[in-house]
């Protein structure tokens, strides 16, 4: 029996993204094991037979020798793991993890850069010096033997083919997490109501400001309108707002702030509008969840958003980081309801044929099986 090892940020990062994977391939008949930086969802993980192995990795950290550190613990776990996939999601636990696989020596890699992190869409001064560096390592270990490449949308495969990051035949488009559309059911949105709904954590790089000053300029002509943030603060990410700052937004009346919430297709029934102002993107799962739930969208412009999103056909496309553009669409949509239940339908067809669970999981375990044929 084959053994996958997953090595991610977070175990809720893994819970959201990667969990119905992870059991279709139990399902098939690997093992699987889980390096994860681990709270609340290890349990969770645990009772559904997967080996759990915690670790310590910082995705903000940028220590040399606690990265060192973190490099031979998880090489220790490798050894005592012994899998024949080493499946690496998120850029740091590609870097740490793609050298302590090399150095284990027995597994097939998987590299998963997904939305191609804060590195690569910051432009603050520790991102840009960091950038180079990271460049040139990924130019290494994406091309290492035995390495394949799994990325979310068309650009990015592009963008790591052109820049001779990976050969074009060493690398596979997977759109995404995936939405179990017998979770998110397509109900008819309640046209008496006018709900705008930004399902993400409150992080600059997800254009939240960009929402609450698009909700304040909406405000003006469409009083009644609601503004729901559902998401929490995440202090281990350097673009975090804190938990005052969106106090203040609430106390101002802008927005309403419902934090971490389980029940998102709840939510997204009572929504009548998603948006999503993020300023890059690998394939965001809350619009391919709304595209499900038959919700048009208002989003950028960017990387990612337009895999989602066609502009004019399931939703509105804006400029990055342009409020008043942004409240320009929303009030567009809010005021159109012929159009908006357009955009709608189309949007529950696209998740239909692009964008199920069970896609995103046949592809990936064609992976894996390709991967052990040629081993």
């Amino acid at each position: 029996m084959a053994k996958i090892h997953y090595v991610v940020n977070e175990d809720w990062a893994f819970i959201s993204h990667f969990f119905e994977r992870a059991v279709a391939a139990k399902e098939h008949g690997f093992e699987v094991a889980i390096s994860a930086h681990c709270g609340e969802q290890q349990v969770k993980l645990i009772n559904q037979g997967f080996e759990v192995f915690p670790h310590n990795i910082s995705r903000s950290g940028t220590n040399p020798f606690s990265e060192i550190k973190n490099l031979l613990a998880l090489l220790r776990d490798f050894k005592r793991s012994q899998p024949e996939i080493i499946h690496l999601i998120a850029l740091k636990p590609i870097v740490i993890g793609a050298i302590a696989a090399r150095i284990y020596g027995k597994a097939t890699v998987v590299c998963a850069p997904i939305g191609m992190g804060y590195l690569f869409s910051s432009s603050d001064r520790k991102a840009r010096l960091i950038q180079p560096v990271v460049r040139l390592l990924l130019r290494r270990l994406l091309q290492l033997r035995n390495t394949q490449v799994i990325i979310e949308n068309n650009e990015d495969r592009d963008s790591l083919v052109n820049g001779k990051y990976v050969s074009s035949t060493n690398i596979h488009v997977i759109k995404g997490a995936g939405v179990d559309l017998n979770r998110y059911l397509s109900f008819p949105e309640d046209t008496s109501t006018q709900i705008v709904s930004m399902f993400a954590r409150v992080l600059r790089d997800k254009g939240v400001s960009d929402f609450v000053e698009a909700a304040n300029i909406v405000h003006r002509t469409i009083p009644q309108a609601v503004f729901r943030l559902v998401g929490d603060c995440d202090p281990g990410n350097p673009t975090s707002f804190t938990e005052e700052e969106v106090g203040a937004w609430v106390s101002s009346g802008a927005i309403e702030w419902l934090g971490f919430r389980t029940d998102i297709p709840e939510l997204l029934r009572e929504s009548n509008l998603v948006c999503l102002p993020s300023y890059r993107e690998g394939l965001p799962k809350t619009l391919i969840e709304a595209c499900a739930a038959q919700r048009a969208i208002v989003a950028t412009d960017v990387t990612g958003c337009r895999e989602a999103v066609s502009d004019g056909v399931n939703g509105v496309l804006v400029p990055v980081q342009n409020p008043k553009q942004l409240a320009t669409a929303i009030t567009q949509l809010l005021s159109n309801q012929d159009l908006r239940l357009q955009y709608a339908k189309n949007g529950r067809i696209r998740a239909e044929n692009e964008f199920s669970s069970s896609i995103v999981i046949e592809q990936t375990l064609k992976v894996y099986e390709s991967m052990l044929a040629k081993s």
